[in-house]
């Protein structure tokens, strides 16, 4: 079998907990889940910087030579919407860059997928799949997620669910447009799901104990829009991958955090695993789970080695040697003093200088700080910063 044509899915501000494939049990990600039916999916991949941009410059510069073992299939395509600049010394023959305007207050969720941030990207890389001239391989990014929540909004109900639906709905009504239903005993706010607000500016913000507890489930709610929206059209980018018998890759470059640390968003103060744990699902080659701690250092070794034909995707020695031989990883970050992930522990120094040690991959959340009980992992694990 020859390599065959790339195609990766990258985002700023994805977060594993949100997908269906990673356990997530509030949100569905149906797409997703089937291309990991048959595909690879990594548990612990952690990004070793926590800056966005460094992530991805890491990765896409010449020298990380993932493009190689595709450049004879045809054209290196990325599309983004990130300016170029940010790219760094990249290896891409075309480049496409979606321009965006900052978010402003007064702007609201689009009617339509496509009409989106990110449906536009994905409408520009199905129509480049389409054209007759060759591509290896096509980089899809976007920080929609942490920048632009302009997903569609969706009710968690039918609203018609217990009566006849019409046959034509009122153009004008903002209840159908957002998906929330005007009440009898509630003002209707067109900017407001009762706690928070429904402009396209994504939350980040610390979770205090005097908080409406009614509102962290409906920011939820809000990411789950965004990630169903990411699920929708990674759904139509696989259909045209299946016919062009393409390898899918879908990726983060930065985590989201949904409570964890008592913050909410993509850029909080201080430095938590969510903000630097991954997803990656790659198609074909499984089903197989890889639950080794992973640095996103390798993810260009991946690519390339998913080019090799005479390579194995991951081995079967790779897969069954012990979680606890994988290499511990220093996390560089402005957020906190040090930080290391080792298969058995993560641990931080705050800013401040609060120690943070959390038991992995077990606490998933940083909910249980074991510093002060094992001041011995923390001096091992900081001797490597």
């Amino acid at each position: 079998m020859g390599t065959k044509p790339l195609i990766v899915v990258s985002l700023e501000g994805i977060t594993p907990n949100a997908l269906s494939c990673y356990g997530c049990s509030w949100n569905s990600t149906p797409s997703l889940d089937q291309v990991c039916a048959g595909g690879l999916i990594w548990d612990r991949l952690v990004a070793t910087i926590d800056q966005p941009k460094q992530v991805l410059q890491s990765w896409l510069t010449k020298g990380a030579r993932w493009a190689d073992p595709y450049q004879n299939l045809g054209a290196i395509s990325l599309v983004s919407d990130v300016p170029v600049d940010d790219l760094g010394d990249h290896c891409f023959d075309e480049i496409t860059i979606v321009p965006v305007a900052p978010v402003s207050e007064d702007q609201f969720p689009c009617d339509e997928a496509f009409e989106t941030r990110f449906g536009q990207l994905i409408a520009i890389a199905i129509e480049r799949l389409k054209q007759p001239h060759a591509l290896g391989a096509i980089w899809i990014h976007s920080n929609f997620l942490a920048q632009c929540w302009d997903a569609p909004l969706t009710p968690k109900e039918e609203p018609f669910a217990d009566e006849e639906s019409p046959e034509t709905f009122d153009a004008e009504d903002d209840s159908l447009r957002t998906g929330v239903l005007e009440s009898e005993d509630q003002d209707w706010n067109p900017v407001s799901n009762e706690n928070i607000p429904l402009n396209a500016i994504p939350p980040n913000f610390k979770i205090h104990p005097d908080d409406d507890p009614d509102a962290l489930p409906q920011w939820m709610d809000r990411y789950a829009s965004q990630v169903g929206l990411v699920d929708l059209l990674f759904g139509y980018l696989a259909e045209e991958a299946e016919s062009l018998d393409a390898r899918l890759v879908f990726t983060g470059i930065s985590g989201f955090r949904l409570g964890q640390g008592k913050a909410f968003g993509s850029s909080p103060s201080q430095l938590r695993f969510a903000d630097v744990h991954l997803p990656l699902v790659i198609s074909g080659g499984g089903p197989l789970r890889i639950p080794h701690l992973t640095s996103g250092d390798q993810l260009p070794k991946i690519l390339a080695t998913l080019g090799n034909e005479n390579a194995e995707h991951y081995s079967c020695e790779q897969w069954a040697r012990s979680r606890s031989e994988a290499q511990s990883i220093r996390i560089t970050s402005n957020r906190s003093r040090a930080a290391v992930i080792s298969p058995e522990w993560f641990c931080v120094i705050d800013s401040d200088g609060e120690e943070n040690l959390f038991l992995k991959p077990d606490d998933i959340d940083d909910f249980n700080n074991v510093a002060r009980l094992r001041p011995d992992v923390i001096d091992s694990l900081t001797t490597l910063t």
